[in-house]
């Protein structure tokens, strides 16, 4: 082993070997290195690696515990640099985190960086948080992971894992760990939900109540949804200068975001949110009256229209608040006494739902609705609606086996098809 250096922190080393049995019931053996350490308070504690080197010498033959040799004694100096370049000595896994979440709010939007505060103040800090990060280990996130799936839903899990793990590869990136602690520990399994769409009866409903006052902006917040599939922040944000009613179109270019209680406007959630939909008829019938009567409050308030005015916000130019409209749609769903395909009363993301489901019952083609809900791609679209109308099933279904009856009613007649009088299964 090489001469120790004064400042070297990890000394030395020991092997550990053990056997482990791999997917095929063939049994192999893994390497491990334990480094022995003095903590701040001169303690001694270990620090353990599990080596890539795998298997076992045979014989007099010493050349797998070389290998695990020179790949720990490759670590242990590794460890040692670590600790002497690093001004952080001692620092934990939440103040790491809190300098990740900092540098990437210089990237992200507010809201998103709020979220990642919000992740390391109620779930990251108060347990695995207070853990030195060069001494967190796979088990120690497995924990966390455990821990928190008995209190918390499995998206609001898999939402801290999946940050904590961006945060752990960056530092394994940049040489601030030598493994990813974070390696080998799965989210939790979340339970596959149907959308809760509106079924027919319920979509006649809700196209009635809103042609009772159809330039109402919170009527036009409804139909843009249930007939176009926006999102309630890209209807907030919606402004005149992104619709154009001579080519009956409307473009997503803007949506509006939440920080802590205040709403800004912001871009679209992803690339693929940013696009051009075409209105159909009731829409373009609807925008129209909608926009002589916005013309029509400014001329009353004395101000001077503006195409930069939100379609759903006042004559002072301000945009209707996405939370006022989702409050708003509670109040008419309830007294429209809705209930979606789940058995649920339907929220107003589930009008969204209700458009995609609609859409791709109809026969239009998943990539088309991925592009007009303005998915990310069609797989999305595919997992969640291609399979949520039961009635879609029974009539693919009929289809199916309608095919296949001409098929044999076709090849009969050409003798490529016996027939027989009995099925096979008879005694």
């Amino acid at each position: 082993m090489d001469t120790l250096l004064p400042a070297e922190t990890f000394a030395t080393y020991s092997l550990i070997k053990h056997d482990y049995v791999r997917k095929d019931g063939t049994t192999d053996y893994k390497w491990k290195a334990q480094y022995p350490y003095k903590d701040e308070n001169g303690k001694w504690k270990k620090k353990t690696v599990t080596l890539k080197t795998e298997g076992r010498d045979n014989g007099r033959s010493k050349q797998v515990e070389k290998a695990a040799n020179q790949e720990a004694e490759a670590i242990r100096q590794q460890l040692n640099e670590q600790t002497v370049k690093d001004p952080h000595s001692g620092e934990t896994v939440a103040e790491y985190f809190g300098k990740y979440v900092e540098e990437r709010a210089n990237s992200i939007e507010r809201s998103s960086a709020n979220e990642l505060r919000r992740i390391l103040k109620s779930y990251i800090a108060p347990s695995i948080g207070k853990i030195e990060l060069d001494e967190l280990t796979p088990d120690d996130v497995a924990a966390w992971v455990t821990k928190l799936g008995k209190k918390y839903s499995p998206a609001t899990v898999k939402k801290c894992l999946t940050n904590l793990r961006s945060a752990m590869r960056q530092a394994v990136d940049r040489d601030r760990l030598v493994k990813d602690p974070t390696r080998g520990v799965k989210n939790p399994k979340q339970a596959h939900r149907n959308p809760n769409a509106l079924d027919a009866k319920g979509r006649a409903k809700v196209a009635q109540f809103i042609a009772l006052d159809p330039d109402k902006p919170l009527n036009v917040g409804f139909a843009l949804a249930m007939y176009m599939g926006l999102r309630e922040g890209e209807i907030c944000g919606l402004t005149w200068k992104c619709v154009d009613l001579d080519e009956g179109t409307v473009s997503i270019e803007r949506t509006i975001g939440r920080d802590g209680s205040k709403w800004y406007v912001k871009e679209p959630k992803t690339g693929g949110s940013r696009r051009e939909l075409y209105a159909p008829s009731i829409i373009a019938d609807m925008l129209t009256a909608r926009l002589a009567n916005a013309k029509a409050e400014c001329l009353e308030l004395g101000v001077p229209f503006d195409e930069n005015m939100y379609v759903t916000g006042g004559a002072d130019g301000s945009f209707m608040q996405p939370h006022y409209l989702s409050h708003r749609w509670r109040i008419a769903a309830d007294a429209l006494e809705l209930i979606g395909t789940e058995g649920n009363r339907p929220t107003f993301h589930d009008l969204r739902h209700t458009f995609a489901t609609a859409a791709v019952t109809a026969g239009t083609d998943i990539k088309t609705v991925a592009s007009m809900m303005g998915h990310a791609n069609a797989a999305m679209t595919l997992n969640i609606y291609a399979s949520a109308d039961r009635e879609a099933k029974k009539r693919g279904a009929a289809v199916v086996e309608q095919a296949y009856m001409a098929d044999v009613a076709q090849h009969a007649k050409d003798g490529s098809v016996i027939e027989l009088n009995r099925t096979g299964t008879e005694d």
